[in-house]
């Protein structure tokens, strides 16, 4: 038998449902936290104008109901205090997310490796340069309320994620 190292699952600035209770226990347990999806599935990257059409007739997330009809509309004005901060620093949407995400990590008392899904070599010198960004409370406060204010679940089916057994 082995103890658990890892737990790998959904966290992000739109995504915060592990917070009830699974990222205490990690914390408590010692076990690392592997976020996928800490950049919202790349809506928070600032990449989506009007993500329902600016999807490709292949992407998946066309199914997913944050990125549809007047749910994208909503989620993208949530953005704006993203845009703010990440001005204010010089750096992409992409990076002040993923420092939120180490941010949150820290303020638990959690080892986080968190999963952007990175396609492309540029993409991974400015992820990695993320680590170097250290958000003010003010900006943490301003980033707070998003995951609130998210419209449309994060799949059509929610039956099997951590949302359904943390709610």
């Amino acid at each position: 038998m082995h103890p658990i190292t890892a737990l790998q699952t959904e966290w992000s600035l739109f995504s915060r449902d592990v917070e009830r209770s699974a990222v205490g226990a990690a914390a408590e347990l010692g076990v690392a936290f592997v976020p996928y999806s800490p950049l919202g599935r790349g809506f928070l990257t600032g990449a989506f104008t009007d993500a329902g059409t600016d999807l490709s007739g292949s992407d998946f997330r066309q199914l997913l109901p944050r990125f549809t009809g007047d749910n994208a509309k909503a989620n993208t004005a949530l953005l704006a205090p993203l845009h703010k901060i990440a001005a204010g620093h010089g750096a992409t949407t992409a990076q002040i997310a993923l420092a939120w995400v180490q941010q949150r990590a820290q303020a638990h008392g959690l080892t986080v490796v968190p999963i952007p899904g990175t396609r492309k070599r540029t993409r991974l010198l400015e992820n990695a340069a993320a680590t170097r960004i250290t958000l003010s409370a003010e900006e943490l406060a301003l980033l707070e309320p998003i995951a609130g204010q998210v419209a449309g679940d994060r799949y059509a089916d929610m039956s099997l994620t951590s949302a359904a057994r943390e709610g």
